[in-house]
Parts: structure tokens; C-alpha cells; sequence
């Protein structure tokens, strides 16, 4: 199955969005280390990991077939509870 380009794109600037996202949330937690940050920090860990695992999608026919869509709004979901969780935390 080819790879299309628009999919390619799109997954390597969420990647990079991800990341830096990740990175600024990850020297906020560093800065202030509390609870509250520490769970919005998951959150975007997640996101981040997430975003990494769909990478290989593109190259490897297996990783194809073990995440379906329904695993992928799973670590969605869960990254954004994380950070609902924090972000409502007092």
C-alpha cells in the first residue's frame, strides 16, 4: 500500500508540534513540580508517545494491524484526561 504525502506531512508536524509542546510542559513541571503540573506534564507525555508510535506505521505492515483506530482515540482519550485532570486539579 503506498504512502500518500499529505499523511506523511501531517504526522511528522504533529511530531514536531507534540514535541515542543511536550518539551515546554516538561521544563514548566522541572521549574515548579507540583501535582498539578505533574499530571498535565502525563498528559502531553502520552500525546508525545502516541505521536512516535505512529511513525512507523508507514514502513511496518504489523504495527498497521495492532493499532487500529479504536487503540489510537484510546491514548487520545487518556492524554486528555491527564490533562483535564490537571488542569482542574486545585
Amino acid at each position: 500500500m503506498p504512502v500518500e504525502l499529505f499523511d506523511v506531512v501531517v504526522r511528522v508536524a504533529f511530531l514536531i508540534a507534540t514535541t515542543l509542546l511536550f518539551g515546554i510542559v516538561f521544563l514548566a513541571y522541572r521549574r515548579v513540580r507540583t501535582n498539578k503540573m505533574g499530571l498535565i506534564t502525563v498528559g502531553f507525555a502520552i500525546a508525545w508517545v502516541h505521536s512516535l508510535i505512529t511513525i512507523p506505521e508507514f514502513f511496518i505492515e504489523v504495527y498497521d494491524v495492532a493499532l487500529d483506530e479504536n487503540l489510537h482515540l484510546l491514548l487520545f482519550l487518556i492524554a486528555l484526561i491527564f490533562i483535564l485532570a490537571g488542569i482542574l486539579k486545585d
